[in-house]
């Protein structure tokens, strides 16, 4: 894999900026095209849209939504993702159509994937030498909320790859959810497809080979204009705002040292 130029900031903001990722204090120092970005069919840079609609009348087929993520700086050693996605319904609880989790009305219907071969519209860093799995999906977090849930995935590239170099213009794709139409219609039917939700891409983490500088690189800022929300039956009632966590800015950790 072809190896890019990092992009260097001054020597007193490395300095900061390693040693609050070091101890975990606060993500990268933000730049204008970094970000998280959530949309249906692929990538943001893609054929793609914020808002899937449903007419929830078979068991045949199912929906895609791309996670993809730009990073604030070039980044070496790069081994893999961990990513959390969190749902607010419009409903005062989760209907039995978003129940994934062991024992609900789908479980084990949610399947992360992160094999992007014949997609071109974002990078693949992957380049299919990655495994991966849905590491949770648990109704209630982020915040407590009945009509909340959280999923978390992970990914790693394969032992005989390596790891990966990523740069800072590049939007890279992280991973795609597959979400089936089983048990929508017919005797077996878990109800709530066709009511309104709103899904946001809250953080990616990207790991790296332990002992490279800088550690690990926390993402949470979104894309431009609410780029890391994706909707689904239109979002009506669904609240967006009431799953991120709350996010420190670059100017606020700067602010700290003044």
């Amino acid at each position: 894999m072809p190896r890019m130029n990092a992009h260097r900031p001054n020597h007193a903001l490395a300095g900061l900026l390693t040693g609050l990722l070091l101890c975990g204090a606060a993500g990268p120092a933000a730049r204008a095209d970094e970000g998280l970005f959530l949309t249906w069919g692929d990538c943001a840079l893609g054929t793609s849209a914020h808002d899937r609609s449903n007419p929830c009348d078979t068991n045949v087929g199912d929906q895609k939504l791309f996670c993809a993520f730009r990073l604030p700086f070039a980044a070496d050693s790069v081994l893999g993702l961990e990513l959390v996605v969190d749902v607010q319904h419009s409903a005062a609880s989760m209907p039995s159509w978003w129940m994934f989790a062991p024992g609900g009305c789908r479980a084990g219907s949610l399947r992360p994937a992160f094999d992007f071969t014949g997609r071109s519209s974002c990078r693949d860093f992957f380049l299919g030498n990655a495994t991966g799995s849905l590491q949770s999906y648990t109704v209630g977090q982020p915040h407590g909320g009945a009509n909340q849930a959280r999923i978390q995935m992970a990914a790693a590239m394969l032992p005989s790859f390596g790891y990966a170099t990523l740069n800072d213009t590049d939007m890279y794709y992280a991973a795609v959810l597959t979400i089936p139409n089983d048990f929508t219609v017919g005797g077996t039917v878990c109800s709530g497809c066709a009511g309104p939700a709103c899904l946001v891409l809250n953080s990616i983490l990207v790991r790296r080979q332990p002992g490279t500088a800088g550690g690990d690189i926390s993402l949470t800022v979104p894309g431009p204009d609410g780029a890391n929300f994706a909707t689904w039956q239109g979002g009506v009632g669904a609240a967006c705002a009431a799953v991120p966590v709350r996010a420190v800015t670059w100017g606020q950790i700067k602010g700290l040292y003044r």
